[in-house]
């Protein structure tokens, strides 16, 4: 961090220190706050000022320590192993899965899905009808 010491307020100076001690056990800073029952989000709000102020650069550095570190054994992983199946085809339909239901009366009631030309051409022909 290039800023000199001079001229950084306490509250500043507090955070590079928390800094200096977080890279020193090779954790990022949400970790070593939680690892001194410490919230991290006081010194989240330092570091965007000083950030604002130009005081650190833009671009956070992560320590070699957390890129190699294990995985906590607390933490639960973000993937999920998942396998795909088709779902089984019954042998007899179910029951049934749609029914038309015409204004004149007429019901037709099907077990499975009926082809989308077939149900146009019904609905073609009632529109004709009622014309």
């Amino acid at each position: 961090m290039n800023t000199k010491h001079e001229e950084l307020t306490a509250g500043e100076r507090r955070y590079l220190e928390h800094v200096e001690r977080a890279r020193s056990r090779g954790l990022v800073l949400s970790d070593y706050c939680r690892s001194i029952g410490m919230s991290p989000f006081a010194l989240y709000s330092m570091r965007r000022r000083m950030r604002r102020k130009g005081k650190l650069s833009a671009a956070p550095t992560i320590p070699a320590a957390r890129v190699q570190r294990e995985p906590d054994a607390r933490q639960p992983s973000a993937l999920v192993a998942v396998r795909m199946a088709q779902a089984p085809i019954p042998a007899e339909p179910t029951g049934m899965v749609c029914r038309l239901r015409h204004a004149s009366g007429w019901v037709i009631e099907c077990g499975e899905w009926p082809p989308a030309g077939w149900v146009a051409e019904c609905l073609k022909e009632v529109g004709h009808a009622a014309g």
